[in-house]
């Protein structure tokens, strides 16, 4: 049956909704690794509770961006944020449980400054006001950010280009090549941008610094002389970095060129060293354990089989390797593991 054929009902869908804020309410206070499960039963039960949460969540994610936006994150704001709604003001409630209820309320205007698909939907990737560990995510080009402690991102994918902003700590990026959408990364008033490559950007409360640690980006220290964020080689603040080259952008100064340094492969290193986190494990428990790799990754690991929570693991890991410790499992535990999607690892017990 076609969405357009299939009955409405709205007592049905007024569940859904209620049902979807609890889930985002747990997930915002965090969430265990029973709770986990539950969820991801949740989203298998009806195909429209993933479409109603990532509604949900998307407004939910909007209001900690509005929350910490100001002018000094950018001069390009986007235009929905300050359109005048041509719809009558509408209200998005949500229920939060742990014994007592609350009541949110948001306006059309902020909905559709998440919502409209021809504009892009924002997406904050750090889990709360800003990551609490090393973050590991993908984004939907396959493009990759690491998120150090502290750090927040916005992402915003248009038909032009591909928006992020740091709003807060350090972050590196792995840029997925895609020649007609060039990467942005605008932190403050400067504006890095790549096509595919990698670099590191850490906002500091006096200066942006950048480290490039494959190919190349152009670096604008003033976002007021590019074109919709859209750095253009031939302006004269704008200089060329490639890999193994280090540059600072001071804040809260006018405006000059930046100066680019040469950087040892050494301390490129020891500066990108918050990557190379390490998880060591001495006889943990495998639910502990799992619960460490949900915590820092995109993807997550669900156990299916009560009997492997107690699996005992002694051994270290970096959080992003998360393939290569299911690889790990799969042949010295008798673990037999599923994968479904992009996003979620089912381990069961081995035959």
């Amino acid at each position: 049956m076609s969405d357009e054929s299939k009955p409405s009902d709205p007592r049905r869908e007024e569940r859904i909704k209620e049902e979807a804020s609890e889930w985002i309410a747990k997930h915002d206070r965090g969430i265990t690794a029973q709770e986990q499960d539950a969820f991801f039963d949740w989203l298998a039960e009806d195909p429209d509770h993933a479409a109603v949460y990532r509604e949900r969540e998307a407004v939910w994610r909007s209001m900690d961006l509005l929350a910490q936006w100001r002018p000094e994150h950018s001069l390009e704001p986007n235009p929905d944020l300050l359109a005048v709604p041509e719809k009558r003001a509408s209200v998005v409630w949500y229920r939060f449980v742990s014994g007592l209820a609350a009541v949110l309320a948001m306006t059309l205007l902020v909905w559709n400054f998440v919502s409209d698909g021809d504009d892009g939907a924002v997406t904050l990737l750090a889990s709360g006001e800003s990551a609490r560990f090393y973050e590991h995510h993908v984004l939907e080009d396959g493009s990759i950010v690491e998120l150090n402690r502290g750090a927040q991102v916005s992402v915003r994918f248009l038909d032009d280009k591909r928006l992020i902003d740091l709003l807060s700590g350090e972050a590196h990026f792995t840029v997925a090549k895609d020649v007609n959408r060039p990467f942005v990364v605008r932190a403050r008033g400067a504006v890095v941008q790549a096509v595919g490559t990698a670099f590191n950007v850490s906002l500091n409360p006096d200066q942006v610094e950048v480290i490039v640690t494959e190919g190349r980006v152009l670096m604008n220290p003033s976002i007021a002389t590019t074109n919709e964020s859209i750095v253009e080689e031939k302006e004269p603040l704008v200089r060329k970095l490639h890999a193994g080259q280090f540059s600072v952008v001071a804040l809260n100064k006018e405006p000059v060129a930046p100066v680019v340094q040469d950087v040892e492969e050494e301390e490129i290193s020891q500066r990108l060293a918050w990557k190379n986190e390490m998880l060591d494990f001495t006889d943990t428990p495998l639910s502990e354990v799992i619960l460490e790799f949900n915590r820092r990754n995109h993807t997550q690991i669900v156990i299916a089989d009560v009997a492997l929570n107690a699996i005992p693991v002694t051994a270290a890991f970096r959080p992003n390797r998360l393939d290569e410790f299911v690889e790990l499992l799969v042949l010295t535990d008798h673990v037999r593991a599923e994968r479904v999607g992009l996003s979620k690892i089912i381990l069961h017990s081995g035959e």
